[in-house]
């Protein structure tokens, strides 16, 4: 166990050689004689280490010290290689010097021997202090040459092999750089002159396994973008290749952005991205349309369009607008903000309109001719609509024969404005809201709506505050009637409400703001089975109802 321990204690001496006083007593001519003397000696003994070999000498025999970033244990046990070899002992000095194994280095041994008698004889030949330390610089150099290539070819190949148990101390250089064994190992260490100036040498190629694979993972994404790209290069567009009715199956999956930037594709993909079949919905609620984009869209060919409080900037339309019309059947206009000359000439060309809101627009009696050109009407929505006369609902009523619902509440409508309403409108109508005619539709009004309109299903009369108990009488004579409204009509008493059971049809009733709530008790138990109050806000002709915010008149208006 102690001789492991002595040992272990040399390894660490060998590996790390203590610090070392330079002695400036010693002239260069004993130091160079100490050196030669060592040389001639064939056993390592703990023997005094010659004060001329510093790391200046080293540096100057072409074997430097290394990188910081390399072994030290390796950076030492190469410098003890060069030691062992060029001295054994110093008369001179009292400090040890570390020690190598000699069998470790046993085949570098005849040429320490050779050396070692060159320079004894040059030695006793000369008496010249300056030529026997020349010579001697000179013969170390080349001792130190000849045992770096000696270490070279030994180590490529005997270095890794496990059958020899030594180990090469410059080995440990090779891997803390992480070099690959299939390359060469630099026995020189990298801050040496010589090192710096011995070019890189190419590493070896790979084996044919390797070679394969690598070959396959480059070509990995070459084999397979290859054929993707072989129309760019060949020139052939598949696209041509395909029918137009394949295209527009493709394209209408697309929105209707992704539409118009296909358009500037190709001339065929914008003349496909215009088909009719492609645009036959749009909603463009609460946008802002630029100056003639209401015109495009119109041409476009759309079916059911939604402008709901959407801004139309002027001009919406150009001046040759006049040559085209659009297939236009379901317009909601609601709470839009258009100009009355648009408006005019966007009704100008439509003709197909089935249904159609212009809740609180600004109407003239252009406008309303415009919209009694539409033969197929059948909802009509007004509300708080502006510039309605006798003349205008009575143009309207005359024409519109399809119409079955009309929302014409809160118009400020004149007199003779109810009057033609009531006398001209259609027989066809079976909903109606004209609520808001204060002071201006009366009994007599609801007698003449019940001779036009005997099959109404819902009525809304509310705020009409002219209205008496005789009005109710005339109501009873509707047999098909299925909702009432006669909200805030305070000239009707409560007990005119009572008479109302004896309606079978009468399902819904509103009287908000007419009875009390104990009236309203009572009331409900006078007529268990009919709905009271349930419904605050009116759905006749109107095109969105509830939360349903993207569809108009139950029709969906985004794909």
């Amino acid at each position: 166990m102690s001789s492991r321990k002595h040992r272990g204690h040399e390894n660490m001496e060998n590996l790390c050689p203590v610090t070392r006083k330079r002695s400036t007593s010693k002239s260069l001519a004993v130091a160079a004689g100490a050196l030669l003397s060592a040389t001639k000696t064939s056993h390592y003994e703990h023997t005094s280490s010659p004060s001329a070999l510093t790391y200046e000498a080293l540096e100057e025999m072409g074997v430097g010290m290394l990188d910081s970033e390399e072994s030290s244990s390796s950076a030492m046990s190469a410098i003890a290689l060069v030691v062992s070899t060029s001295a054994t002992s110093d008369d001179n000095s009292n400090e040890t010097t570390p020690h190598a194994n000699v069998a470790r280095m046993s085949h570098q041994q005849p040429q320490r021997l050779s050396l070692s008698s060159t320079a004894d004889t040059t030695l006793d030949s000369s008496g010249s202090n300056t030529t026997i330390i020349d010579d001697v610089q000179q013969k170390l150099q080349a001792l130190a040459q000849a045992k770096r290539s000696a270490l070279g070819s030994e180590c490529s190949s005997n270095s890794n092999s496990p059958s020899k148990r030594t180990r090469n101390p410059l080995v440990a250089v090779s891997c803390n750089n992480q070099c690959d064994t299939a390359a060469p190992l630099n026995m020189q260490p990298s801050t040496s002159r010589q090192a710096l100036r011995q070019p890189k040498k190419p590493t070896a190629a790979p084996t044919p396994h390797l070679a394969n694979s690598l070959v396959g993972k480059d070509s990995f994404f070459v084999y397979r973008t290859a054929p993707m790209s072989a129309h760019i290069s060949s020139g052939i567009n598949y696209f041509d290749k395909l029918s137009d009715e394949i295209l527009l199956d493709i394209f209408r999956w697309l929105p209707k952005k992704t539409l118009l930037r296909m358009a500037t594709v190709s001339r065929r993909f914008n003349q496909c991205s215009r088909d009719e079949t492609l645009w036959t919905r749009l909603d463009l609620g609460l946008r802002t349309l630029c100056p003639a984009a209401l015109e495009q869209v119109v041409r476009r060919g759309v079916l059911v369009l939604r402008l709901a409080q959407a801004n139309i900037q002027e001009p919406a339309f150009t001046p040759l607008a006049s040559d085209f019309k659009c297939r236009l059947q379901y317009l909601d206009l609601s709470m839009t903000s258009i100009s009355r000359m648009s408006l005019r000439t966007l009704i100008s060309q439509c003709r197909q309109l089935k249904k159609l809101s212009l809740e609180n627009a600004e109407l003239n009696d252009e406008i309303c001719a415009e919209i009694a050109k539409n033969k197929s009407l059948e909802a009509l929505n007004l509300t708080m609509a502006s510039g309605l006369t006798a003349r205008s609902v009575r143009l309207m009523m005359e024409s519109l024969t399809n119409l079955n619902s009309l929302n014409i509440a809160w118009t400020d409508l004149s007199a003779d404005a109810v009057t033609a309403l009531v006398t001209h409108i259609s027989s066809n109508v079976i909903r109606l809201n004209v609520a808001g005619c204060r002071r201006v539709l009366f009994d007599s009004h609801v007698k003449s709506l019940q001779t036009r309109c005997p099959q109404l299903l819902e009525l809304d009369l509310s705020d009409c505050n002219s209205l008496t108990p005789a009005a109710i009488e005339a109501i009873m004579q509707f047999q098909m009637l299925e909702y009432l409204s006669v909200s805030r009509c305070y000239l009707i008493p409560a007990a005119s409400f009572i008479e109302l059971k004896d309606m079978s049809s009468l399902t819904y009733l509103d009287i908000f703001g007419m009875l009390s709530d104990a009236a309203m008790e009572a009331l409900e138990q006078q007529m268990p089975k009919m709905g009271i109050n349930k419904f605050i806000h009116s759905s006749v002709s109107r095109p969105t109802v509830g939360s349903r915010r993207t569809s108009v008149w139950g029709l969906r208006t985004r794909d």
